[in-house]
């Protein structure tokens, strides 16, 4: 008996086809990192990104790049994010991850080379034939 049996079962095409479209319905990309820094915490408080480089202890460039949304949360600044907001990691790691995600999912390229990867089942499946 081959391992792909022991493996638990992958979702149908079906089941796969309708979480996409779910996740495809909300097409607007969703809020950044550097959109809720600036429009939550930093105009709010009349902070300026040099007063919050000096509150996280980074260089302005740094925090000035992920406010412009040309740099992506690292898991350390979420640490420094949430100690200096008082708030959860996880609330700007998740921005960040939602953001990537939808990024992924309008890639056209991304997609088509996602669409070219071989399910686990189906290399085991043809490995085994390959041996045989």
């Amino acid at each position: 008996m081959s391992d792909a049996a022991t493996l638990p079962a992958a979702s149908s095409a079906a089941e796969r086809e309708e979480e996409s479209n779910d996740m495809n319905q909300a097409t607007r990309k969703p809020t950044t990192v550097g959109d809720v820094l600036l429009y939550e915490y930093l105009e709010p408080a009349g902070l300026k990104i040099l007063d919050l480089a000096e509150m996280l202890k980074v260089h302005r460039n740094t925090v000035s790049a992920l406010v412009n949304n040309n740099r992506k949360l690292t898991p350390d600044m979420a640490f420094r994010l949430a100690a200096a907001f008082e708030t959860s990691v996880e609330f700007w790691l998740n921005l960040q991850n939602s953001v990537d995600v939808w990024e992924v999912m309008h890639d056209a390229r991304a997609q088509e080379e996602i669409s070219r990867v071989t399910p686990l089942k189906t290399f085991l499946a043809q490995k085994e034939n390959q041996v045989a």
